[in-house]
């Protein structure tokens, strides 16, 4: 059994871990200086992902209010960011796949094609073209380049969050990388 911190500081000084602890104690304001250290960066993450700024901000409010449900299963053997990454993670990869399924669908029964949203958004070519080769690579690619570059982590921590080995982590970003450098060198030649 896990023992909720005694309130002796802050909760902006207090770690992940121990807000956790507290708001699954029922401390609404403890999950609330969650929410305004992770925000930022887990809807930035589902916008990258799913290319789409909207969806990303829905996204990342859909997985802080999963986290805040299950608040009371939350165990501290892993660090909190893992965590909310991973269900981050899994919900774009949801929305991911709807949205190819739909596209693909559209594209079968009434010969439609929907263009990305961030082609409309972006003025400049190569962040476009880096973007466009972004979103061609496979989910699992794209998640760990993602994790790695636009979120900053660590090789292990990227690990933990995709429940594979930091070798099969360096793999994917290796190859992810390679590929988006062969699709940015198509486009501009």
């Amino acid at each position: 059994m896990f023992v909720v911190p005694p309130p002796d500081r802050p909760v902006e000084e207090r770690t992940d871990a121990e807000l956790m602890l507290l708001a699954s104690a029922g401390a609404e304001d403890a999950f609330a200086a969650l929410v305004r250290r992770h925000l930022a960066q887990v809807q930035q993450f589902a916008t990258r992902y799913l290319g789409d700024a909207a969806a990303g901000a829905e996204t990342a409010q859909e997985a802080l209010l999963k986290v805040w449900h299950a608040r009371r299963e939350f165990r501290p053997a892993r660090p909190f960011s893992v965590y909310l990454y991973t269900v981050v993670r899994n919900l774009c990869r949801n929305q991911y796949r709807d949205r190819v399924r739909r596209k693909r669908h559209l594209t079968q029964e009434e010969g439609v094609t929907a263009d990305s949203p961030l082609d409309t958004l972006l003025d400049v070519e190569r962040r476009r073209r880096t973007l466009v080769a972004l979103h061609e690579l496979s989910p699992k690619l794209k998640e760990a380049v993602l994790l790695r570059f636009s979120q900053g982590l660590d090789y292990p921590e990227i690990a933990r969050i995709l429940d594979v080995p930091v070798s099969t982590v360096r793999s994917r970003v290796f190859l992810g990388i390679r590929q988006l450098r062969a699709h940015t060198q198509e486009d501009g030649e």
